[in-house]
């Protein structure tokens, strides 16, 4: 209608356009247009993810059971499990999920805690046992869900995948993730989900969490318990003693990708010395509820909840990872990589 302004202008207002009528009768219709093709666009893509959404609710997953007490698995729809679990699927092959299992299987208590379910579908028909599964450490494994009919889940993964110009072969890593209302909350492609940041972001604890946890470490693993002292020494530096040389003899000398990649994206990596001060470090600060995953006798994760000093019942708790390495299985553990996440029920960590 505003593009046609100087054909019914005469008519309607009874005077005749101008040069400068007409050209802000021009630029206003083609902002309406631009901001009808913005909305139209916008409304489009909701009613794809709607679509692709709905689509993944008759996707079938066999739940994991406490074995002390069935072994029979019942199945369910990703329509049954709203509510009830988070959703967290990934698509991939025998090396990709090699290369993400540490990761995974280092968070699983936390996977727990949250309510959230994994989904390992493979490309290529390999097994957990091929990735590099331990049965011994893993137990009955309740944040672990096997597709029913991988088939299925391969098809709806190409369906997501579908309309991205990069997908050019099935062969790449995918993932995606649903909340309790089934709806996709975070999605990537060609590269393993960032598991923490996803933690903080979108799945939070549902269970309480309190500061007098006790550690979960199988005590047939004196490995296990080689870490959870290390990490006490950790702590005991960090909150505590705040001993500048301590410090340096816990960790390794190397930078890490993880820190690489906050430098690379402008963040700022304070030293220990500034870290230690009697007013920057978190004095008095508690750990509680660690987990310990051996990875092999030269590799271990650790993770634990941090409790700032008066957090609260609901307080600002922040989940922490830890990676530690040693040259062989007679050397000391050195910690390679520590990081924090804001961790609570009812809160999120920024982006």
């Amino acid at each position: 209608t505003l593009l046609g302004y100087p054909l019914w202008c005469e008519s309607v207002t009874g005077e005749l356009p101008t040069a400068l009528s007409s050209v802000g009768a021009a630029a206003a219709g083609v902002g309406c247009g631009a901001l009808f093709n913005r909305e139209r666009s916008r409304r489009s893509n909701q009613l794809n993810r709607m679509e692709k959404e709905l689509n993944a609710e008759s996707l079938e997953v066999k739940l994991p059971v406490n074995k002390a007490i069935t072994s029979m698995r019942p199945t369910a729809t990703l329509k049954q499990l709203k509510s009830k679990r988070r959703i967290v699927a990934l698509r991939g092959n025998k090396d990709q999920f090699t290369e993400v299992m540490d990761m995974l299987c280092s968070l699983r208590r936390r996977f727990v805690q949250s309510q959230t379910l994994l989904v390992l579908v493979p490309t290529d028909g390999s097994t957990k046992e091929e990735w590099g599964w331990d049965d011994k450490q893993m137990g009955d494994s309740l944040w672990l869900a096997d597709a029913t009919n991988i088939g299925q889940f391969l098809d709806y993964f190409q369906e997501l995948l579908g309309s991205d110009e990069r997908v050019s072969n099935d062969n790449e890593l995918a993932w995606f993730a649903l909340n309790f209302k089934g709806r996709s909350i975070a999605s990537g492609l060609g590269e393993a989900p960032k598991i923490l940041e996803l933690m903080g972001q979108q799945l939070q604890p549902m269970e309480l969490i309190d500061d007098t946890d006790a550690a979960v470490v199988p005590a047939d693993m004196p490995v296990a318990n080689e870490i959870l002292e290390c990490q006490k020494k950790f702590y005991n530096v960090l909150t505590s003693t705040g001993d500048l040389e301590a410090m340096k003899a816990i960790f390794t000398d190397g930078k890490m990708q993880e820190v690489n990649e906050v430098i690379g994206a402008g963040g700022r990596i304070d030293g220990w010395f500034e870290c230690l001060k009697p007013d920057a470090r978190p004095a008095n600060m508690v750990i509680a509820d660690q987990d310990i995953f051996v990875s092999s006798p030269t590799l271990a994760y650790s993770t634990c909840v941090e409790f700032p000093p008066n957090a609260g019942i609901d307080g600002a708790t922040l989940l922490a990872s830890q990676r530690w390495v040693r040259e062989t299985a007679n050397d000391e553990w050195k910690l390679e990589l520590h990081q924090t996440i804001p961790w609570a029920a009812g809160t999120r960590a920024g982006g």
